[in-house]
């Protein structure tokens, strides 16, 4: 009775991780490409992982309502 809750745990526990390490690692690799100064990275690493975090978050959030129907 308890292995579709402990599945669905599972997956969630894996979605957000994915959701903060994906998005982690490609504004890293973006501010390492094109910024030089301290204040440019640290800029462009916080536009770089909401903008890659929200869509993330957008699709994996249609496709589960997706799959819910």
């Amino acid at each position: 009775m308890n292995e579709p809750q402990q599945s669905f745990n599972k997956a969630l526990k894996i979605m957000m991780g994915l959701g903060l390490l994906l998005p982690f690692l490609v504004a890293s690799y973006t501010c390492q490409i094109i910024s030089s100064s301290l204040l440019e990275k640290v800029l462009l690493f916080g536009t770089v992982f909401i903008f890659a975090f929200l869509s993330y978050w957008i699709v994996v959030r249609t496709i589960v309502q997706f799959l819910e129907e």
